[in-house]
């Protein structure tokens, strides 16, 4: 086994850098999006639904490009992907902070959209999958909780920023910090090579009752035609689905709903950065949830987190109510990413995961690209994100509803679903 010389074995490695990758690439350049809202619709005039779809355009975008990597990450080293990605991505935060009409910051969008995928969730899954036999819903937590931990450190530092210099030094300072530090980390990332000698973590631990534990959980390794073909496929489509719905708006909108109610914006920037971090320490804590207690519990805690914050929300107004509420969007908001990876090993296996994995990020993207304009356009025409809130409880009751579904179907799954004529 490959070790570096104080005994650390690579794939913990891979974990750091997934770490610092999620923290740039999503809690710094995809948190912090909020805090601009505000700043750069009163100042260029812009219909807050109209600016937010830059957003939308960018996810529905990164969606399109999915089934790509999918490809790229077999036929190209994953360090290329993160370095090409690494570098466009900060080029383009540069360029909106030269925006100065709608249609700059949509073509940037576009571009974004692009490349998007290469420093998120899809990828770096997919690495912690391939240098990890043993523990990897920690692994996952770890490398997955970044995002947040980015976002809590940068939305105050980019808040008063944009309070002090502006928003277009906001991306500015974004960029710089982006390229500053991804672009290194990119450098020392490899992917798994058991050619060159590379054995995965816990490999000599798959033994005894561990061993049987794992050949019942992956009692069938599926294929992404054979795995469409059973209902948990689908009930997890719906499930993640609208996780990804009563999520994603939130993040964007958080910080103006708290505002628009009295709140300051100083007070809602750290109500926002809680959330930031319970979604990074939500993450540790699914990882280890999901590996100990297994699918069942870890869904339900799930679900219940999604269906509690959009109540909350309602509520917020009260003294105290916001934080309650930052706690348990955070916890929610991780359902849209650990729970992903660990549930589609446990009920599907890791034969095709690249390509089950990318059609589920394709699914969470898209109740993304509709989550974030949804909230903006309830808001321009009723004048506040109340009707908005209920919505998201409503996804929220079916998206707890369909992952105790999903468990429940994968245990009538039948020892082979479809024949191997299906796997070519």
């Amino acid at each position: 086994m490959k070790k570096l010389r104080a005994g650390i074995h690579p794939g913990w490695i891979m974990v750091f850098a997934a770490t610092v990758i999620t923290a740039i690439g999503i809690g710094a350049y995809n948190s912090t999006n909020s805090v601009f809202v505000k700043p750069i619709c009163d100042e260029l005039g812009f219909h807050r639904a109209d600016f937010t779809l830059h957003r939308t355009i960018i996810t529905l975008v990164g969606m399109v490009f999915l089934p790509l990597y999918g490809k790229l990450i077999r036929k190209i080293r994953i360090k290329r992907i993160l370095f090409v990605s690494s570098a466009t991505i900060g080029l383009v935060t540069l360029g909106y902070s030269f925006s100065t009409e709608l249609w700059h910051f949509y073509v940037l969008a576009v571009i974004n959209g692009m490349f998007l995928n290469g420093i998120s969730f899809m990828v770096i899954g997919v690495l912690i999958n391939q240098w990890f036999a043993d523990r990897k819903g920690l692994a996952t937590g770890i490398a997955y909780c970044g995002s947040g931990i980015g976002g809590a450190v940068m939305v105050p530092i980019v808040s008063d920023w944009i309070a002090q210099f502006g928003w277009r030094w906001g991306y500015r300072w974004l960029a710089v910090v982006g390229l500053t530090i991804l672009l290194p980390i990119a450098a020392i990332v490899r992917g798994y090579d058991k050619d060159a000698g590379d054995t995965l973590y816990g490999a000599e631990k798959i033994k005894g009752n561990v061993a049987e534990k794992r050949t019942q959980a992956h009692e069938n390794e599926f294929f992404l035609k054979e795995a469409m073909r059973t209902p948990t496929f689908w009930l997890l489509f719906a499930a993640f689905f609208s996780m990804a719905i009563c999520a994603a708006g939130p993040n964007t909108h958080s910080i103006p709903h708290l505002t628009d109610i009295g709140y300051s914006m100083p007070f809602a920037s750290a109500v926002f950065s809680l959330f930031a971090i319970m979604l990074a320490v939500g993450k540790i804590f699914f990882g280890i949830l999901f590996d100990r207690f297994g699918s069942l519990i870890g869904s339900i805690l799930v679900g219940v987190c999604c269906v509690s914050f959009p109540l909350l929300a309602l509520l917020s107004s009260f003294a105290g109510v916001p934080w309650a509420y930052a706690v348990f969007l955070g916890l929610a908001s991780c359902g849209i990413s650990v729970p992903v990876n660990v549930l589609l090993v446990n009920y599907f296996g890791t034969k095709d995961f690249p390509a089950i994995l990318s059609f589920y990020s394709m699914v969470t993207t898209f109740g993304i690209s509709v989550s974030v304009p949804m909230m903006g356009a309830v808001y321009d025409n009723a004048g506040s994100y109340k009707i908005a809130w209920v919505i998201l409880e409503v996804f929220a009751v079916v998206a707890m509803i369909c992952l105790i579904g999903a468990y429940v179907m994968q245990k009538h799954v039948p020892p082979k679903a479809v024949s191997t004529q299906d796997r070519k």
